[in-house]
Formats: C-alpha cells, sequence, structure tokens
C-alpha cells in the first residue's frame, strides 16, 4: 500500500535547535525530520507502526526572531521528582527562533517489528478491531487529522510554541515562485535516535544516536532521505 498523508502545520513561533549549540538556542530554518515525526505522534501514535517523513513545503518566508527566555538548569528525574524552585533554579538563554512559520508535511506509515504481536494494553477506544495494517492506522490517522484530535498539543521545538494543524491535498505540496530561494541548508538533524532500537525486543539498548544528512531547499520544498540510507552512519549497513 503506497499511501501518503499531507498535514499543514502553522504558528507564531518554532525552534528547531542545532544540537552543536550547547548553551544558546539556535534554529535550523526549516523543521528538522525528527520535529516533524514528533508533531505527528503527538497527533497518532502506536508502536505497531512509525511516521515516515518523506518531503516538507515551506509555506511561508523563513524569517528568524531573536528574544530571551527564562529557563531552569535543571531536570526533573524519576517518578517523584523533587519540586524545581524557578527561582533559585532560573537562567536566562538567548533563542534565535523562526517566526510565522507554515509547512505541509509529507509523511507514511510503515509497520514495525511489534505489528501483530500480543498486545500488553488494551486496544484504544478510536482503534478498530482486526489484525495490524496499514489500512487501518491510515484511517485512524486521517480522522484524528481531519477532527483536530491530539494525545498531546504539538509543538514547534519547545512546549511554549504550540503548532496548529489541518488536513492538506497533495498539491500544498507545490510553494508558489520565489517564496524562499534555493539553497543549501547544510548539514541537518535527521533523528535523535536509531530508529529500529525502539521496537526491537531489546528496548532497553535503545539510546541517543544522532544522525544528520545533506539538507536542500529546492522549489521550497525539502526532501528528505529514507531512514535505510542515514542509518548507515550508524554502521546499519544497507
Amino acid at each position: 500500500m503506497n499511501q501518503r498523508i499531507h498535514i499543514r502545520t502553522w504558528g507564531g513561533l518554532a525552534c528547531f535547535t542545532r544540537p552543536e549549540m550547547k548553551v544558546e538556542r539556535v534554529s535550523y530554518p526549516v523543521i528538522t525530520p525528527s520535529a516533524a515525526r514528533g508533531l505527528l505522534e503527538a497527533i497518532l501514535y502506536k508502536p505497531e507502526f512509525r511516521w515516515r517523513i518523506h518531503r516538507i513545503a515551506v509555506r511561508q518566508p523563513v524569517r528568524f526572531l531573536a528574544f530571551r527566555r527564562n529557563e531552569v538548569k535543571s531536570k526533573a528525574a524519576g517518578r517523584n521528582p523533587d519540586p524545581i524552585l524557578a527561582e533559585e533554579d532560573r537562567t536566562q538563554r538567548n533563542t534565535l527562533a523562526l517566526r510565522d512559520v507554515d509547512y505541509v508535511i509529507e509523511a507514511d506509515l510503515e509497520l514495525t517489528s511489534l505489528a501483530g504481536a500480543p498486545r500488553h494494553k488494551p486496544r484504544g477506544e478510536d482503534e478498530t478491531p482486526g489484525n495490524d495494517n496499514l489500512g487501518k492506522y491510515y484511517g485512524m490517522a486521517r480522522r484524528r487529522i481531519e477532527n483536530g484530535q491530539c494525545f498531546a498539543q504539538p509543538c514547534f521545538g519547545c512546549r511554549e510554541f504550540p503548532a496548529h494543524f489541518e488536513p492538506a491535498e497533495a498539491t500544498a505540496m507545490q510553494v508558489p515562485p520565489g517564496l524562499n530561494s534555493d539553497s543549501d541548508l547544510g548539514l541537518m538533524l535527521y533523528d535523535v535516535f536509531d530508529l529500529d532500537l525502539p521496537h526491537s525486543a531489546e528496548k532497553s539498548v535503545a539510546r541517543p544516536q544522532i544522525t544528520f544528512f545533506r539538507a536542500r531547499l529546492e522549489n521550497g520544498v525539502m526532501t528528505v532521505p529514507p531512514w535505510s540510507e542515514v542509518k548507515k552512519q550508524l554502521g546499519g549497513g544497507p
């Protein structure tokens, strides 16, 4: 089954932080594939499949906005973490974010090794009975997008930058000419995990493993290579 889902998503602010920046937050000029995957997983996530991002259309001029944000330096750990006192743990950091973003994401679904495996949790109310197959999950994804449903509020890199979404047609991938010039975006973050490991039997060995790809904007669209090509950086072979 070769289907594609198109979803338009937009918002006032976005920050897809470059990992080489240690302290200050500096955004990539375009949403990264991992951020797009996270946005779609906020709408529908099941361990029996994973989202595969194919293309991203940039439908607004790339514009940056610099400002300072208050952040806490510590992270809450464990199920019952000690409270973090913001006044004592606060720090100011500069942020170079994107403003007035508008994307169309083209994606499809791929079954994982857990498809068809015994369930440890009951099926959700919106999941139709039957075997795990792509047709069922495509139907669930389209219904949730059309109804504006999500498990968590999708965001553009930071929780305080919410992402709105609605269904789109394939023609929405056609960007008006001259909106953004063709450009080499350099090395861009592809993902921070080996995407095969979270769905294997040995879940405990899944550790952050950063991968990159050479990104380019052509006719307002960024094409994302398949995971099978990118994972060669991890020694995954063809």
